[in-house]
């Protein structure tokens, strides 16, 4: 029995010795006719011709060969630890375990494997039958079975023309394999204690890209559930109103993406961040900037796919790639793995990819001496490689948000790589607590049971139109700070001295500080509204050549004069010398706490030694 969690890897050597009698039983299928179905035949000619198989039917056929595989080593691994049992377990149970337990290992892999290639697709569903498959046979029958059942539907498919185009296989298919992954798990309660226990504790590592321990679903096969979230119109968010509006505006660029071109026009011009910070205190609306975010770029794909279906590319579709604790695995070097599966999907280059890291300084920590693990370290190295590495390819059809409650507690070197940052301050208004208000009682205020009338001069969610952030309190104090500084038309050299003044002040104000601050100079450039009619008619934008949309963004682009530029410098700047000053009053606080803790400890144990 095993006694304490350890790993088994199965190499990708240790499957392919598989492969000759998987690619036998997959030619000779036997349904209980006359005839022997060979499922390579039946396939072939989806999506192309019998000469050549589309690419997503010979990804669907390999992952299925690998899956069996994985079914056959399963098998061979627990048949060793079954023979080693000293106890009275009946060979048809040993078989039932062996079976059904090899197969949910195999079935799993097979899931996760073509719900990575479903892409925006639904999968068509597998009717779920009492008994539907056998695993108490012998192993060769078991997957014979499994094979026989799986044969009917995509035959059914063809004749139906359900499955015509190559990408219809795998979304023919990952259904039956779901059931067949739970109806294997469902075997589980009938088992005997011992032969559970062979494998609960145990990771199965599979070629390097896949997991299960025991009888859960691995971390991918979690990670590749798609992201729901309850969406959330601009109005319904209170305050924020710079974060709102920059969030909005991204969003509207970001689905901007040429599928033709790989490349987004709007970086020619600027005007996109590649990276955003959102940093505010608990309760202040960051989750909400998310989900309004996800709910205007879903609206926005919706619209701009019209244009790419004409082209007959399909949707521009979108994915959320969330990275959370879940992230952290015990073995040293798999927190790395999992969280590079996640970054390379914002790699690929057929649509809109979001990342989004929620209290991103819990998830690693700010602090790179000994005592930070290897997991934080792992996590720290791969963020700050991926926000400006050598290897950072930036085509506008990816952004990575974050949101922290304390930006201090965050590795300096990783905030100063984010392109933008935005403070989120939460309602400020009385109105925008009154909308807060509304939001949450709106139901019952609507059915006369809270009797709360709107007062004179209040509807809820008006929007405060005309606010922008350059145009705050703190802004005009900056720009008279400026007019004092500089008594003549701003130069460049004046720039410079301003940059070696401030670095003067603060050693941490390197290039980086330049590069952040002539992003944000880009996007005081691109300081307005994506025209509404582009996206209600796609033709008028996106049907233009690529270079004659980057000359109608240009366009629309804003003069930025010298003292906006110093303007920037100066909250950028400011922003750095806050968090500094905040990390120290921090750092006080809590040495303080705990000196007043120690104190209070010492002070009853004293008294109880009085007693």
């Amino acid at each position: 029995m095993t006694e304490k969690s350890w790993a088994h890897p199965i190499k990708k050597e240790d499957l392919e010795q598989h492969l000759k009698k998987v690619n036998e039983h997959m030619e000779s299928i036997n349904r209980g006719r006359t005839e022997i179905e060979n499922l390579f035949d039946l396939v072939r000619d989806v999506g192309g011709d019998k000469h050549m198989m589309a690419k997503e039917v010979q990804d669907t056929i390999e992952t299925l060969r690998k899956g069996f595989c994985l079914y056959y080593e399963m098998y061979a691994i627990l048949e060793d630890r079954t023979d080693k049992i000293d106890s009275d377990i009946s060979d048809e149970e040993k078989r039932l375990f062996l079976g059904s337990y090899s197969m949910f290992a195999a079935s799993s892999y097979i899931t996760h494997k073509l719900n990575l290639m479903l892409e925006d697709k639904e999968p068509i569903k597998c009717p779920r039958k009492e008994d539907y498959f056998v695993f108490n046979a012998r192993k060769d029958d078991v997957l014979n079975g499994v094979l026989a059942r799986y044969y009917g539907p995509i035959n059914k498919g063809k004749r139906n023309h359900i499955i015509k185009e190559g990408s219809d296989l795998p979304t023919a298919s990952v259904d039956f394999f779901k059931f067949l992954t739970e109806e294997a798990l469902a075997k589980k309660p009938t088992l005997t204690k011992e032969l559970v226990e062979l494998v609960e504790k145990t990771e199965f590592r599979v070629a390097d890209e896949f997991s299960i321990i025991g009888f859960e679903p691995s971390f991918e096969e979690k990670a590749t559930v798609k992201a729901e979230f309850v969406p959330l119109e601009p109005h319904q968010v209170a305050g924020n109103v710079l974060a709102k509006q920059e969030m909005l505006r991204d969003m509207d660029r970001i689905v901007l993406f040429d599928l033709v071109a790989k490349r987004n026009p709007i970086l020619e011009v600027g005007g996109l961040s590649w990276s955003v910070l959102y940093d505010g205190f608990p309760g202040t609306g960051k989750s909400s900037l998310f989900r309004m975010g996800l709910t205007r770029l879903n609206k926005r794909c919706e619209q701009v796919s019209e244009f790419w279906q004409n082209k007959n590319l399909g949707n521009l579709k979108w994915k959320q790639l969330v990275i959370d604790q879940r992230v952290k695995d015990q073995y040293y070097g798999q927190t790395g793995q999992k969280l590079l599966a996640i970054i390379d999907q914002a790699k690929k280059v057929d649509g809109i990819y979001v990342i989004t890291i929620d209290d991103i300084d819990l998830l690693v920590s700010g602090d790179r001496d000994e005592s930070s693990g290897g997991a934080d370290k792992d996590i720290l190295n791969i963020l700050m490689q991926y926000a400006d590495g050598i290897n950072t390819i930036i085509r506008g059809n990816a952004q990575w948000w974050a949101a922290t409650n304390d930006a201090t507690a965050m590795d300096s070197a990783l905030r100063q790589r984010f392109m933008a940052r935005y403070a989120v301050d939460g309602p400020q208004t009385a109105d925008d607590f009154s909308d807060i208000t509304y939001e949450k009682l709106k139901e019952w205020i609507d059915l006369g049971k809270v009797d709360l009338p709107f007062g004179s001069g209040y509807t809820p969610y008006e929007m405060r139109k005309g606010e922008s952030g350059y145009k705050s309190k703190e802004d005009e104090g900056v720009l008279s700070r400026i007019k004092k500084k500089f008594s003549g038309k701003i130069t460049l050299k004046d720039i410079g001295e301003l940059c070696k003044e401030m670095k003067d002040k603060n050693p941490r104000f390197t290039g980086r500080a330049v590069h952040a601050v002539s992003e944000a100079i880009k996007k005081r450039i691109n300081d307005y509204d994506m025209p509404e009619e582009w996206y209600e008619n796609p033709d008028l934008f996106f049907f233009q050549d690529y270079n004659r949309r980057v000359e109608m963004l240009k366009e629309l682009c804003k003069m930025v004069t010298g003292e906006m530029v110093v303007q920037e410098y100066e909250r950028y700047f400011e922003s750095e010398q806050r968090y500094a000053s905040d990390k120290f009053n921090s750092d006080v606080e809590k040495t303080v706490h705990s000196m007043r803790v120690h104190e209070k400890a010492r002070s009853d144990l004293q008294k109880k030694e009085e007693k």
